[in-house]
């Protein structure tokens, strides 16, 4: 493969080993053939394929997988989203409002979905599940000393001062690990429980889910646009996380969405079809 371009290289280096070793001559191959460089959503598919390959999104075992990590990087968007809006008070509040509205359905249609193996959990017919329980409590223990530590490092220095960005990195960087760190004890605990839930419920739920991830993401657009409208000198100014540039942020944030609307409708479409395929002629 030395003579294939990065982007073939770093995709299949996202493959397992055993992986590699057996179809990654062939697959890169393929990659090259179909200048994956020139199309984004072949990019996407290629990496959803890794996960896939490595057992991180969705497998018989864990199908809430993929909604799980995707309900992380929501929240971490949604975290960013709310620090930026402080400094906007009044500007856009339907936006806002709809934006909150729809995050709260979606993160409680999560909660229902996941509530029939939280219930096996705390019957205790889950076997070596609880230890996982603790995980998220240890790492938030962990983030409020984290935490502790940067507002000491931060104290008395300017905004774009050494101290007070090694600071808000010290804490950003905290604050995903327990989202990361969450999302994997979840995972795992689904894994161990040894029953998925009604047949119907899980597909509607995570549904239900995408599309106030969907909703939000749009509210989240809508509100940018109409602060540009309602102040553009801010709007084009350093208003944004940490006095950088408030479009640069905003961007992030709506990137962000967008990646966890685009994962929860991966998992809502596979709900589905699993959910409808028995109906299906001869199936």
């Amino acid at each position: 493969m030395s003579g294939d371009p990065r982007v073939v290289r770093a995709l299949v280096g996202c493959y397992p080993p055993q992986w590699r070793h057996r179809y990654g001559e062939e697959y890169a191959q393929l990659l090259h053939d179909m200048q994956v460089h020139r199309r984004p959503r072949l990019v996407v598919d290629s990496l959803l394929g890794a996960a896939r390959a490595r057992g991180a999104l969705m497998s018989e075992r864990s199908p809430l997988a993929l909604p799980v990590w995707s309900a992380a990087l929501f929240t971490a968007a949604g975290i960013g989203f709310a620090k930026l809006a402080e400094d906007f008070p009044g500007i856009a509040a339907t936006a806002h409002t709809v934006m909150v509205i729809a995050s709260a359905v979606a993160l409680l249609a999560l909660a229902v979905a996941a509530a029939p193996a939280a219930v096996v959990l705390f019957r205790g017919r889950a076997d070596g599940a609880w230890k996982y329980v603790a995980v998220p409590v240890a790492a938030a223990a962990l983030w409020y000393g984290v935490v502790r530590i940067a507002v000491a490092t931060a104290a008395g220095h300017a905004v774009h001062s050494g101290p007070n960005v090694a600071a808000f990195a010290m804490i950003v960087a905290a604050g995903l690990g327990v989202l990361a760190a969450t999302a994997w004890a979840a995972t795992r605990v689904l894994q161990r429980v040894p029953v998925a839930g009604p047949g119907r419920l899980r597909p509607v739920t995570v549904t239900a889910m995408a599309a106030g991830m969907v909703g939000a993401t749009i509210a989240v657009l809508v509100w940018g646009l109409r602060v540009r409208l309602a102040d553009a000198a801010a709007f084009d100014g350093d208003q944004g996380l940490m006095a950088t540039s408030f479009v640069s942020s905003w961007i992030a944030v709506l990137i962000a969405l967008c990646a966890a609307s685009v994962l929860s409708g991966v998992a809502a479409r596979r709900h589905l079809t699993a959910s409808w395929r028995p109906r299906l002629p001869g199936a």
